[in-house]
């Protein structure tokens, strides 16, 4: 649909204007009359006209005067001016009219046909011009829109294509495949062809992938030579050198000769390449590598934007290697903590055997001393001191190696339904001669209702052990009270009382850190008891807690654990075997350490038992094959072979039950000793009262298979 043209009639009479309008009524265009020059101007502000009707002479301005300013006007230095006058002085005024660019010049009277046919022309041109305009200015919108559709098209793909290829970038955590997936990154999408290096050790440039968009072409293009670090005039230094992209967009003979080697061209000729790019891969505040792109078909070339999607590529690149570079790291650290480990673990149990060996035939030495009846009665005090402060040492090593355990994880509850109060009574019994040497006044106070636990006896007893002893250590007068009561969750709770020397405010949030001691010194001991306490209490689902109002004031220690209603199985039929009731065993002992053998047979010939000695598996092994044992005693760190062969040689023969010997008592060596056949797992230095249950035991076994 045309759209309406505006027509500006200007005169000072009214009656004109009124003329002028009927005449133009036919033409159904927009018609807007102006009596003054300066109206008519303020008319073109505000809209622009297909062509203006005006007036010569008019008071103020002319129609001369008027047209000028008119044409002063940007957007109406062209609109059409007929001049309308009723003075025939056509020399001057038609001269001058024409001057101001006018299109006509009419007298008046107006003939109304003329008028009409001439403004009509005018319109027409007008419309057909903005008609044009109009084409021109949508054809130029469609364009604009298709480029920026095509260029929103463009930036998607390229946004797609940088996704996927970060995506395939991190999908390996090696050198090379990452190296090897940006190769088929860049082909074909970037150019026919793509070599991917590195900066070696020593300085040179190594090739570390490929890529053609013709598979049999790829070992052509692993024969390119790369220079050595001597070779620094080589093309390939360049983005190393310059850290900064280097394009080439025409290659040609001067080309392949300025960069490559005179022996290497005929090679690069084979190629057959037109125009090359290569980007240099920044990391860790340098140039470790670059893409050489290369283009094979005539005319193509790398414009801005393929550069651009180079450089991120690299970028991304670079954030991958800078990836694997951190794992590699990460690794290396890794196995590196996990050897230290391990060697750690190692040493601490070389070292607990080797401190562990030689207690055993000093305890049993000293068992077999206390015994003797005739022994003056001035010793027996001595030879106490001597056994408490062995296993005082043993219990030490223990507490090394339940630091090892605690810190790698590895502690391991063997739970049942137990009796705190009989655990308690227990711990207070071994503890009852320290007790007793100091004059402390002990109280026991067992009000708790429910006392029965889910627990590991040996491991809840440690925790009991370790708080009363601490608390005995640390009182050198007065007295001790240990109590139990219920608590309202359903728990029960353990209070240790002392009124020993306290500890200060400032110390108490630390005493449950390993090796942190109160006193150092007193009464031996490295501060790992209570840390140890913790962790086992924990491990039970419980809680364990030290308060004191400082120094000389003494210490609680409280211990809560959760309660069951079950109550421990009672073990139906079964009767503490007796001495008396037993026959006495042949034992075949294995030990190479001289003095733990010669030790323990003189302490198991007092008991009346056979004892066959053997000092490696070779004699074990002889003595099993023409003799009969009821029990094989034997160490597991042997010089020739493993102790199992001899344990399934004399089970075989008699269905003999074992008893490993170590100085190792990882929860390893346990299954380790386990899967020798072994039923038993004795840690040295040996408890003699352990030993002698598991004889016993054995015993009763013999009568009952008798």
């Amino acid at each position: 649909m045309v759209k309406e043209a505006n027509i500006l009639i200007v005169d000072d009479r009214q009656d004109k204007l009124l003329a002028l309008e009927t005449a133009l009524d036919g033409l159904e265009q927009n018609v807007v009359t102006a009596r003054s020059g300066d109206e008519a101007l303020r008319k073109l502000l505000l809209q622009d006209f297909a062509v203006i009707l005006l007036d010569v002479n008019m008071p103020g301005l002319d129609g001369f005067e008027t047209a000028a300013l008119i044409r002063q006007r940007p957007r109406s230095e062209s609109t059409p001016i007929i001049f309308i006058s009723a003075m025939n002085d056509s020399g001057n005024h038609v001269t001058r009219g024409y001057s101001l660019g006018a299109v006509d010049y009419i007298l008046t009277p107006v003939i109304p046909e003329i008028l009409r046919a001439k403004v009509a022309a005018f319109v027409d041109l007008y419309q057909k011009t903005e008609q044009v305009k109009r084409q021109a200015e949508e054809h130029a919108q469609l364009l604009h829109a298709q480029s920026a559709r095509a260029q929103a098209e463009a930036a998607k793909e390229r946004m797609a294509f940088l996704a996927d290829a970060s995506s395939v970038l991190v999908a390996s955590l090696e050198y090379e495949k990452t190296f090897e997936n940006l190769a088929r990154l860049v082909v074909p999408r970037l150019a026919e062809f793509c070599l991917v290096d590195r900066m070696d050790k020593l300085g040179g440039i190594e090739q570390v992938a490929v890529a053609h968009q013709d598979p049999e072409q790829e070992e052509l293009l692993r024969q390119i030579r790369y220079p050595g670090p001597e070779e620094t005039s080589h093309g390939a230094f360049r983005v190393y050198v310059t850290g900064e992209p280097f394009v080439c967009n025409r290659v040609d003979e001067k080309m392949i000769a300025d960069l490559v080697p005179e022996g290497d061209r005929e090679l690069i000729r084979a190629l057959r390449p037109t125009s090359f790019a290569a980007v240099p891969l920044h990391a860790r505040g340098r140039v470790i590598g670059s893409i050489t792109m290369v283009h094979t078909e005539p005319g193509a070339i790398f414009n801005p934007d393929t550069l651009w999607l180079a450089g991120e590529l690299a970028h991304r690149t670079a954030l991958a290697l800078d990836n694997v570079e951190l794992y590699r790291k990460a690794n290396e650290a890794r196995q590196e903590a996990e050897a230290a480990s391990l060697a750690k673990d190692h040493f601490m149990a070389m070292l607990s055997h080797e401190l562990r060996t030689p207690l055993t035939p000093v305890l049993t030495h000293l068992v077999r001393l206390a015994s003797e009846p005739d022994i003056p009665e001035l010793l027996r005090h001595p030879l106490e001191v001597i056994r408490r402060n062995v296993e005082l040492e043993a219990r030490l090593i223990d507490d090394l190696l339940d630091l090892t355990r605690v810190g790698s994880g590895k502690i391991h509850l063997e739970r049942e339904v137990v009796d705190v109060h009989a655990l308690l009574g227990n711990a207070i019994e071994i503890c009852r001669g320290d007790v007793e040497a100091k004059g402390l006044e002990l109280k026991v106070d067992l009000e708790a209702q429910d006392h029965f636990v889910n627990a590991d006896p040996a491991r809840l007893q440690q925790v009991f052990w370790n708080v009363i002893k601490n608390a005995v250590k640390f009182t050198d007068e007065g007295s001790l009270h240990v109590a139990t009561r219920d608590e309202e969750d359903g728990g029960i709770s353990i209070t240790v009382r002392d009124t020993g020397s306290g500890i200060e405010k400032t110390l108490q949030a630390r005493v449950f850190q390993p090796f942190e001691q109160v006193e150092r010194g007193k009464g031996g001991g490295l501060g790992l008891g209570l840390a140890i306490s913790r962790t086992l209490v924990e491990l039970h689902g419980g809680t364990i807690a030290l308060e004191s109002d400082g120094p000389g004031q003494g210490t609680t220690v409280t211990v809560a654990v959760p309660t069951v209603a079950e109550r421990p199985r009672e073990e139906a039929g079964r009767a503490t075997p007796e001495r008396d009731g037993t026959r006495q065993l042949r034992i075949l002992l294995l030990e190479d350490h001289v003095d733990t053998s010669e030790s323990l047979t003189l302490l198991l010939e007092m008991q009346g038992h056979e004892v066959t000695q053997a000092f490696d598996v070779a004699s074990a092994l002889k003595l099993a094959e023409t003799r009969d044992f009821d029990l094989l005693l034997s160490d597991l760190g042997l010089p020739d072979g493993s102790p199992g062969v001899v344990m399934k040689a004399v089970a075989k023969r008699n269905g003999t039950m074992g008893v490993a010997l170590s100085g190792f008592g990882m929860d390893k060596d346990v299954e380790r000793t386990r899967g020798y056949g072994f039923r038993h797992h004795l840690v040295k230095p040996v408890d003699v009262g352990r030993l002698e249950e598991i004889l016993l035991e054995c015993g009763v076994e013999e009568i009952i298979n008798h």
